[in-house]
């Protein structure tokens, strides 16, 4: 596994060399996911030992994905005006710090309030990450180079996986806290070495003009409902992003529950989500090529959701075999479902750069697309809680499946613009894994 990572880092610094802002964001972005893996073990457990309940941890991370769905937006607007840098490297810094801050409050009601705000400034820093990748992602190889940031990045974070447990007996778990909000800090101090051009004055732009900002949050907040009326076809890369993001919102808290409902030891959860994220991260590469060999991405990202779909429903019917077969099944079937989405993830990155408008509503249009995907990480919980509380879990994973099906359905209906076609003129190219904090 570090033989492979080191290999992709390698591949990655031969493909960006005389593209400063690409090796910023490498750097930033493997220093984030390391933090992350470290923290992801333990965050649940910690927010109960703080005595915060199950319906309180639900309550929490759904407030954590509503408000961005109204800041995102927001935000990109702002961006298009000011630029991303300043909400790029602002956004990440504040919220390095708020890391260690969970490790200094032990009441449960301002806990709760430091991790909300945590997740809306991380989750409401993606949209102009996004854009800042949209205006300087390179037209050449440009799914290959996603697929191995990507699939480098997720191996830093299951290395991080395995070592948590290590790094928690021997720093304490408010140590493992500082720490990982160390590796915050240093990846979002590594953004201030990004290179971002002087944006052209926008045409309407009237300097000073009273409400003029108000406006702009206005017209941000209208973002979504704006694309889908005077741009063909965005409608059905927003109702993609909400179905492909319930979708998947299911499998981090549903699988280890379902294997251990299956008869998997407790113990042996932990290594079985690993290995279907080494799966993941394995295929990425050769999705990323093959992509970028393809004259239309939809032509790898419908098979990938197909794939996806098949081996969801796999897992959803898992629970109704013979006990040796179900939890066997659920194990071949899960680490399956990660060729198909590392295979097609890449093209879908690639395609919502190629989709993005011009620089001066770029971030306006990633911040609607984000908003979608918050809208659907704020229904899935309930939804699927509702599921399993009535019909078991194994119908989760078909509904996902569903899910995954009409993701398939919109994705098809976007009218693709050559992906090798001319790049708009950029000095450097940018690139941002996408990490949270924990």
């Amino acid at each position: 596994m570090i033989r492979q990572g080191v290999g992709a880092i390698r591949e990655m610094y031969g493909l960006t060399r005389g593209l400063g802002n690409l090796r910023v964001m490498l750097g930033s972005g493997l220093l984030g996911m390391a933090a992350s893996g470290l923290l992801n073990p333990v965050m649940p457990l910690y927010l109960r030992e703080r005595g915060l309940g199950f319906q309180e941890i639900g309550a929490l991370y759904t407030a954590g994905a509503l408000l961005p769905i109204f800041v995102q937006p927001v935000l990109g607007a702002l961006s298009d005006r000011h630029g991303r840098k300043p909400f790029v490297v602002g956004l990440s810094l504040v919220t390095s710090l708020m890391v260690p801050a969970v490790a200094l409050v032990d009441d449960p009601q301002p806990l709760a309030v430091v991790m909300i705000l945590k997740m809306l400034l991380s989750r409401s820093a993606a949209p102009v990450s996004n854009a800042m990748v949209a205006d300087f992602a390179p037209s050449r190889q440009r799914a290959t180079l996603f697929a191995l940031l990507d699939a480098t990045s997720n191996l830093v974070f299951v290395a991080a996986l395995f070592a948590s447990s290590a790094v928690i007996r021997a720093l304490s778990v408010a140590g493992t806290f500082f720490l990982a909000g160390g590796l915050f800090l240093a990846g979002s101090l590594l953004l201030l070495g990004l290179d971002e051009p002087a944006r052209p004055p926008r045409a309407e732009a009237v300097r000073g003009r009273a409400g003029e900002g108000w406006g702009l949050v206005f017209r941000g907040l209208l973002s979504t409902f704006t694309y889908v009326k005077d741009r063909p076809g965005a409608a059905a890369l927003f109702l993609w992003q909400f179905f492909f993001t319930f979708a998947l919102a299911l499998f981090p808290t549903y699988l280890p529950l379902y294997a251990v409902e299956l008869g998997a030891p407790r113990e042996a959860v932990g290594p079985l989500v690993a290995a279907s994220w080494l799966t993941y991260a394995f295929a990425q590469p050769f999705g990323g090529r093959l992509s970028d060999r393809l004259s239309r991405r939809v032509g790898l990202i419908v098979p990938g959701l197909a794939g996806m779909a098949v081996m969801a429903a796999v897992l959803g019917a898992s629970g109704w075999l013979p006990d040796g077969a179900a939890l066997l099944t659920l194990v071949v079937a899960w680490v399956l479902l990660a060729i198909p989405d590392g295979l097609h993830r890449s093209s879908a990155s690639a395609l919502v750069v190629e989709q993005s408008p011009a620089p001066s509503e770029r971030g306006r249009f990633m911040g609607a697309l984000g908003a979608c995907g918050a809208l659907a990480s704020v229904l899935a919980p309930v939804t699927y809680g509702f599921t399993a509380q009535a019909a078991g879990i194994g119908c989760t994973f078909l509904l996902s499946s569903v899910s995954l099906v009409l993701a398939l359905g919109c994705v098809s209906r976007v009218r693709e613009v050559s992906s090798h076609a001319p790049p708009e003129p950029a000095p450097v190219a940018a690139l941002t894994p996408t990490s949270e904090p924990g």
